[in-house]
């Protein structure tokens, strides 16, 4: 992890250690789950956890409590949203709906158990400290070991906060365009993290050919994106497998961010440490899978439609204007089927809290076989669906793409 300081001074090598190792929260010991504490401050001109950007990592097992204080040491507002976990209605971080802001100089305690293993992040749920550097790497493990030599997690962040749309290399972990050691033979595990607010990358790995193993945090069926092109929405994350050849030489580009396939991160192979035994790969096992409902009644789901992009103060707000009335209630265990209509003339992203999604077929009744919490709408009409399994207030975001600032929202109740 490195501090803002040193982000522009160009590329740092990174090696491919345990993601474990990219830091931790300031721990101490209670009585239950360790206290881990994260200080929200100004660093120069920008903003930190702890002092580096992206703030320290914070991992636990699958069944395990997270119990995080945030102090908040800005001048304004602010408070943390745990971006793709399932947890609890109070602990999800959106002001004025689940908790009120967290003031200067005050602190709250977010204390959960994840109920799903894989890869999340958090921050600040106000767009433009979280593109300022207000976020980080959540990492869940499974409770089963998984099989991989090294597990490396890759937090895409903004290299300027004020320019949404220039086409500048993102920041990997901190450092621009920087050098990740691999040692061939081995078996990767790479953690991609979008941790922008309205930023997507068009991702490419030339030359290799990665497994997809998950989506948004979610075990999905093991597949290799044709000709290694990947999409990562603002916020999206993507597990992939990756076997490092045996005669791997030279440097490979690994990312490539935009259509001039500028590269974001190289792999470097390791001249030092020994390598891997050599062994025959396998096609990999799905991950585990985590406790999401084993279907979705379409046919007696409560059906709901929701524009996006009708405010037209959207872009120019520091934070979402909350409707008083719910979007829709529905009893805790019923299907929703959602519409989401892009009414303007720009993409646009949505992400859903408290839930993940199946993104619903045009031409039947059928739906993708992955889940998400997070969506691009380009086409004027995607339909989701989700069980809505998880009681309070949720708030559904909607913003458009390069465009940093406020955006639009509902929430829905489910009681």
């Amino acid at each position: 992890m490195l501090s803002r300081r040193k982000v522009l001074a160009g590329a740092g090598f990174l090696g491919v250690t345990s993601a474990a190792s990219c830091g931790a929260a300031r721990a101490q010991q209670t009585s239950g789950a360790p206290l881990r504490t994260l200080h929200a401050h100004v660093d120069r001109n920008f903003l930190a956890y702890e002092g580096a950007i992206p703030g320290p990592l914070l991992r636990l097992r699958q069944g395990e409590e997270l119990h995080l204080r945030l102090f908040n040491e800005l001048d304004e507002p602010t408070s943390l949203h745990c971006h793709g976990v399932r947890g609890p209605n109070a602990m999800d971080g959106v002001p004025d709906l689940t908790q009120m802001p967290v003031a200067p100089g005050g602190s709250f305690d977010y204390r959960f158990r994840p109920p799903d293993a894989g890869t999340f992040w958090y921050h600040a749920h106000s767009a433009e400290q979280l593109d300022q550097g207000l976020h980080g790497a959540l990492i869940v493990d499974e409770q089963e070991a998984v099989d991989v030599d090294r597990d490396v997690a890759l937090v895409l962040g903004m290299p300027d906060p004020t320019q949404p749309s220039a086409r500048e290399p993102a920041l990997v972990n901190g450092a621009v365009r920087p050098d990740i050691a691999v040692r061939p033979g081995e078996r990767l595990r790479l953690r991609l993290i979008n941790a922008t607010s309205a930023r997507g990358y068009a991702l490419r790995l030339p030359g290799a050919a990665p497994w997809v193993m998950a989506i948004d945090g979610q075990p999905a069926e093991p597949f290799v994106p044709r000709e290694g092109r990947l999409g990562l929405a603002p916020g999206g994350r993507l597990d992939l497998f990756l076997d490092v050849s045996a005669g791997a030489a030279g440097i490979t580009p690994v990312l490539s961010g935009f259509r001039d396939e500028t590269p974001i991160a190289r792999l470097v192979p390791q001249a030092t440490g020994e390598a891997p035994a050599a062994r025959q790969r396998s096609q990999p096992l799905p991950l585990p899978a985590n406790p999401l409902p084993a279907r979705i009644d379409l046919r007696n789901a409560l059906r709901v439609d929701m524009s996006l992009g009708e405010n037209s103060a959207e872009g120019k707000a520091s934070a979402f204007h909350l409707p008083a009335a719910p979007l829709f209630t529905v009893k805790r265990g019923r299907s929703v089927s959602l519409a989401l209509r892009n009414v303007g003339a720009s993409a646009r992203l949505v992400h859903v809290h408290g839930h993940h999604f199946r993104l619903l077929d045009a031409l039947d009744d059928g739906w993708k076989p992955y889940w998400l919490d997070t969506l691009v709408v380009v086409a004027p009409v995607e339909r989701i669906a989700f069980v809505a399994d998880n009681p309070g207030k949720w708030l559904i975001e909607s913003r458009m793409l390069d465009r940093t600032g406020g955006g639009s929202a509902a929430w829905f109740a489910v009681s």
